[in-house]
């Protein structure tokens, strides 16, 4: 009896720690949630049983872990601690548990990590995994199913975009963007921000693969949806935001169409101010378009005394801050926060 009531505070404390370190990560605190996970894990260790308790919370710690070490780009070892997970996941469902939807979402972030890692074959067929299991969460009603089936559906666009599999790609993703339109409505406009993210992913690599409008068809859709999460969410979706109008920038660009893409650039310097990779980028933009012949910006509205006027803006902007070395530096200093 003692020794149960013993295990019992030690299972307590672990899922304490598992709900400390999820909340770090969910704060971008990695290395502050990583290591409350692992003391969880460590007295996981200490059990003498794999109790269905005991293995639902190493499931939940070695997910955990994975989305830790994949923020650090360490996709070898966030590979290794979803892996485990999904055999858990596979084990307590074979025990009768109804662990579908922690399946699913072990399944969907193996997807994620093989996509990282190039691996189209795995990851899509952890993909089509994750699927299967929302399926079955579909037919039982369960609640949370379209915040999974967004998220999958999100990768597999992706997956079908390098297999050049486009309409497959375009279906998938559409599908995300309906489940983003349904949760905003239910309040819950943060998966808004995630897709603008999946959005981007696929408009790269349509841009990549020289299929310029279709990659400016995507980057509209990301620039929308991040709008709308940062008017709900505020501060925290910016950068989303950021990298939308950046894109993009890139994507009019390229299609000769300058002034939309000066407009693009003064609309992001409007919303988030002198941010640093938008004067950086405004800064190549300008730089490019002076080098055009006269008849090149025409052709895309842009006339060059409308080039050589918001070169000069954008110039000064730059010199308020510091010139473009401050701009380099804080570019950098962001990366280094990013990576902690």
């Amino acid at each position: 009896m003692e020794d149960s009531r013993w295990m019992d505070a030690q299972l307590k404390a672990a899922n304490d720690l598992v709900n400390a370190g999820s909340q770090a990560l969910r704060q971008n605190q990695n290395a502050v949630g990583a290591a409350a996970l692992r003391e969880a894990d460590a007295i996981l260790d200490m059990a003498e049983e794999e109790s269905d308790e005991v293995l639902k919370l190493r499931a939940r710690v070695s997910n955990e872990l994975g989305v830790a070490h994949q923020r650090l780009n360490r996709l070898e070892e966030s590979l290794g601690y979803h892996g485990k997970a999904a055999e858990i996941c596979n084990e307590l469902i074979e025990r009768g548990e109804n662990f579908e939807a922690n399946s699913a979402a072990t399944h969907l972030n193996l997807s994620s990590i093989y996509i990282a890692m190039g691996k189209a074959a795995e990851a899509l067929e952890a993909g089509e995994k994750a699927l299967t299991m929302i399926g079955l969460l579909r037919e039982r009603e369960e609640p949370g199913v379209d915040a999974l089936e967004l998220g999958a559906n999100q990768n597999m666009a992706v997956i079908y975009a390098r297999e050049k599999r486009y309409e497959a790609s375009d279906a998938a993703m559409e599908r995300s963007v309906e489940l983003a339109r349904i949760l905003a409505e239910a309040g819950q406009p943060n998966f808004q921000a995630q897709l603008a993210q999946g959005c981007q992913q696929l408009s790269v690599i349509l841009f990549d693969e020289e299929r310029f409008e279709h990659a400016l068809r995507w980057g509209r859709d990301a620039e929308a949806l991040s709008e709308k999460a940062f008017e709900a969410i505020g501060q925290p979706v910016l950068p989303v935001y950021v990298i939308s109008q950046i894109n993009l920038i890139s994507y009019n660009e390229r299609l000769g169409r300058y002034a939309d893409a000066e407009d693009c650039l003064w609309k992001a310097l409007d919303v988030a101010g002198n941010d640093a990779q938008i004067l950086r980028r405004g800064y190549a933009f300008y730089d490019s378009c002076r080098k055009q012949a006269d008849a090149r910006l025409e052709e895309g509205n842009l006339p060059r005394e409308e080039v050589d006027e918001g070169f000069e803006e954008l110039n000064a902007r730059i010199e308020k801050v510091g010139g473009m070395e401050a701009i380099q530096r804080a570019i950098e200093q962001a990366q280094q926060r990013g990576r902690r």
